[in-house]
């Protein structure tokens, strides 16, 4: 059970539940101050995950790490058939060569499949590498759920080459989110 109140005469009101259990919510909402219409709206911000195990780099592998090489390699590890799976590294990825150059290297997925691979590499400390990293963890799942790259800056979609990627909020526009929650409703698990 988790109280929130709001006593203050404006025309909005607003609570944060820091730590939500999972399962279905319910909310009583009493008016504290006027009249008229009134909308709640509650907002659950993450995507569902686990942890469903870990695994050693097979041997052969030299730094920095072919993304494409290292989910060839992956032993599966215990997931329902639409689950995805998104390994985190702290060792750097291997350039991508591509029409224009190369391009740095911060996740992997193959568009549509069912895993994928980022890095840390590069920050020292996950506390202020905390948004870049999950906004490429964002940008690799949404992949996974067959996104394609967004015109809109925002997104985390948006392609992860450009200099203002990493500055951006780990957030799916719009349209990309609408997609991707599309797409996890139609799976089967």
């Amino acid at each position: 059970t988790a109280a929130c109140r709001s006593t203050e005469p404006t025309t909005y009101g607003a609570c944060e539940i820091a730590d939500p259990a999972p399962g279905a919510w319910y909310a009583t909402v009493q008016r504290a101050f006027g009249d008229g219409e009134y909308q709640l709206t509650a907002t659950a911000f993450g995507v569902g995950s686990e942890h469903s195990g870990q695994f050693e780099l097979p041997a052969g592998l030299s730094e920095p790490l072919d993304a494409e090489k290292v989910l060839d390699a992956v032993k599966g590890v215990r997931a329902y058939k639409d689950d995805k799976v998104l390994y985190l590294t702290s060792r750097k990825l291997k350039e991508r060569e591509l029409p224009s150059g190369t391009a740095p290297t911060n996740g992997f997925s193959r568009f549509g499949k069912d895993k994928a691979i980022i890095t840390s590499h590069g920050y020292k400390d996950l506390e202020v590498g905390y948004k870049p990293v999950s906004r490429h963890a964002l940008h690799q799942l949404g992949h996974l759920w067959e996104l394609h790259h967004c015109l809109d800056p925002r997104c985390s979609m948006y392609p992860p080459w450009t200099p203002s990627f990493a500055a951006g909020e780990p957030t799916f526009c719009t349209f990309c989110r609408e997609k991707s929650e599309q797409k996890i409703r139609l799976a089967k698990s």
